[in-house]
């Protein structure tokens, strides 16, 4: 049994952890670019090794992607995509089973989990179209939306050319390990723009009651519970009372953006998406990075990374910060110890110490924790 997550805190035992580009792959820009892009990748490969060192201590068996040393941007700069640095984003492992999403993901990542154990499913088993979204794509020859909700389980009611499309089209982004969270018996799902609902997810999760949250971005951005009865969370992202009963919730502050006056000034440049700290005035930087990079970064304004951790065990928290007060007072108040992990370059990236990994088993069984 390769695979084995039933919540958020048991120990950790095997883990994908990311990995990126070297240095070297920006050889030869020739522009102001160049150093700051090789700066960032040296530090990041740093921290990933620092990081790795630190599950490894913890008894945490880790697996990462395999980079190419000889690829070049200058070689193809159409082709790259953002190295395989977080591949929480489109793999789901819920129970014993591997969901992997063949779409957007580097390919490094998906070699990898087949060489540690073949996912369970390529793919999720049906088109995911909300009715909005079929009125945006479909052709004059697509079938009725009445008739798409009717016959999406069976491949053989569709053209084959129909089937593919209507799959190519799906969006699975808030089926992923960065969009839900199994705990226990339940399965809570962030449903962003474009998802359908309990009836797509009925017969590959029927071991758990789904709740669906209407929760935007990625939901282990929005809050993440770090053992039983203990949340950390961002306001207003659900009603807690309902979802969570009687739990423990830490409200966090945002990242107070409005104070950092270097990012203000970069923010007239990239409408707040992404920070180094230091070239907010190497427009050159910029402007590579907003013309060829634009799917490396992600949108960092509306991330908090302190809800972004990864649990150890029940009694250690891996955390990026080791300044937030309000943080470290809730997590001695559930008898958690933060394991301090350097991640520098997170506000470049926009992917905190969950995101850059991806939980593959953890010691235990399914329990139910909302008795």
């Amino acid at each position: 049994m390769k695979y084995n997550i039933w919540n958020k805190w048991d120990p950790l035992k095997v883990c994908m952890l990311g990995n990126n580009y070297a240095p070297e792959f920006f050889d030869g820009l020739g522009t102001k670019a160049e150093s700051p892009l090789k700066r960032i990748c040296e530090e990041t490969l740093e921290d990933l090794e620092g990081y790795k060192k630190i599950l490894e201590d913890f008894g945490v068996k880790v697996i990462q992607p395999d980079m190419d040393p000889h690829e070049r941007f200058t070689d193809n700069p159409h082709q790259y995509p953002r190295g395989p640095l977080q591949p929480r984003d489109y793999q789901l492992v819920l129970g014993n089973k591997l969901y992997c999403y063949d779409g957007d993901d580097h390919r490094a990542i998906h070699k990898k989990l087949k060489e540690y154990s073949e996912p369970s499913r390529i793919n999720f088993p049906y088109p995911n179209i909300s009715k909005q979204r079929w009125d945006t794509i479909k052709g004059v020859d697509y079938t009725s939306w009445e008739y798409f909700r009717e016959n999406y389980k069976d491949q053989s009611k569709f053209e084959p050319w129909l089937w593919d499309e209507l799959n190519e089209f799906s969006r699975y982004d808030w089926l992923s390990s960065a969009c839900c969270f199994m705990i226990g018996k339940k399965l809570f799902v962030g449903l962003g723009e474009g998802g359908v609902g309990p009836d797509i997810l009925a017969d590959d999760f029927d071991k758990f009651e789904v709740k669906f949250l209407p929760i935007h971005g990625h939901t282990d951005g929005n809050f993440h519970p770090i053992k039983p009865g203990a949340i950390l969370s961002l306001n207003d992202v659900q009603t807690y009372s309902e979802t969570f009963p009687g739990w423990d919730i830490c409200y966090l502050p945002d990242q107070s953006w409005n104070k950092v006056k270097p990012f203000l000034n970069l923010k007239e440049k990239n409408k707040g998406k992404w920070w180094v700290a230091g070239e907010e005035n190497n427009d050159e930087f910029t402007y590579f990075v907003e013309t060829w990079l634009q799917d490396w970064v992600g949108y960092v304004e509306e991330t908090v990374f302190d809800v972004n951790v990864l649990m150890l065990d029940e009694h250690h928290c891996c955390v990026s910060s080791l300044n937030n007060e309000k943080v470290n007072a809730f997590l001695k108040k559930h008898r958690v110890e933060p394991v301090y992990v350097p991640w520098r370059h997170r506000f470049f990236w926009d992917g905190g110490l969950h995101c850059i990994t991806l939980d593959l088993y953890r010691e235990g069984e399914q329990k139910d924790y909302f008795k």
